[in-house]
């Protein structure tokens, strides 16, 4: 279920930054910034049913602020 949330809060901001603690209050209905590290436990869980071998990967990591989804040129 937190998986297809998030992939759905993902696309519903689609080209836009999703700061972490954006999409933990969004996505688990939760305001705790201090660990949020279960955001990549879920994003590499998408990243592995989502992401075809030897193509970039649908969901982009912004180093230090979250993630986004682009469209695939």
């Amino acid at each position: 279920q937190k998986e297809f949330a998030l992939l759905e809060f993902l696309l519903r901001n689609k080209g836009k930054v999703a700061r972490r603690t954006r999409i933990i209050e969004k996505v688990w209905d939760i305001h705790y910034d201090h660990d949020n590290s279960v955001i990549d436990v879920y994003i590499n869980a998408l990243r592995k049913k989502l992401d075809t071998p030897g193509q970039a990967s649908l969901i982009i990591t912004v180093r230090g602020v979250g993630y986004k989804i682009e469209d695939q040129a």
